[in-house]
């Protein structure tokens, strides 16, 4: 771990530690450095701006009433990410008045017992790649519970286990969504799409 990225969760942790006692200016601290990370993550799932800015102010509302009530967060940014998304997703339901069921977003990706990623460097390569274009195109198609999988591990830059916190499932299963991903996308990009 880097000198920058320890003092980040140590200040971070500082914060939280500050916020949970009633601290407005730790809280408004936090909630600046979460601000766009949350935004872009919500763009995953929707291009609806004002339902993303609501979803998180409603965020940082719940959050300052419930502060004595919220639990110690090791990782601060992972617990924001996951308690955000909990409201996008109630969120989204309502907007869409679809029923979606745990079951369905388990379905939308289809796991697999073996959880090699061998392909992440090609994935990682291909971002900066004359087939960037063919590469979204491709993320964009994958069942939702993959899709995330990706971002999350390739545009937030969160490890395995962090991303198993996020979602709420197990670390084998974020291995499973990410071979199954990544061996589709191998795919998309090795065989141009019809014109």
């Amino acid at each position: 771990m880097s000198l920058s990225v320890r003092s980040d969760t140590l200040l971070m942790a500082q914060l939280w530690t500050r916020f949970k006692a009633g601290d407005e200016q730790a809280f408004t601290q936090l909630a600046r450095m979460h601000y766009w990370v949350l935004f872009n993550h919500a763009t995953r799932f929707t291009k609806n701006r004002e339902l993303i800015k609501d979803c998180i102010q409603e965020l940082m509302l719940e959050l300052w009433y419930r502060r004595t009530k919220v639990v110690d967060a090791p990782c601060v940014t992972s617990y924001f990410i996951k308690a955000f998304r909990n409201n996008l997703f109630r969120s989204l339901k309502k907007e869409t008045s679809r029923e979606t069921s745990a079951d369905e977003w388990e379905r939308a990706g289809l796991l697999l017992t073996d959880g090699r990623n061998g392909e992440s460097d090609l994935i990682v390569a291909e971002l900066f790649s004359e087939k960037q274009a063919l590469l979204h195109q491709g993320i964009n198609r994958l069942p939702t519970r993959q899709k995330e999988v990706i971002r999350l591990k390739f545009y937030e830059g969160m490890s395995n286990e962090t991303i198993a916190k996020v979602m709420e499932i197990e670390r084998q299963t974020v291995a499973n969504f990410l071979y199954r991903a990544l061996t589709t996308l191998k795919s998309t990009i090795q065989t141009p799409a019809p014109a």
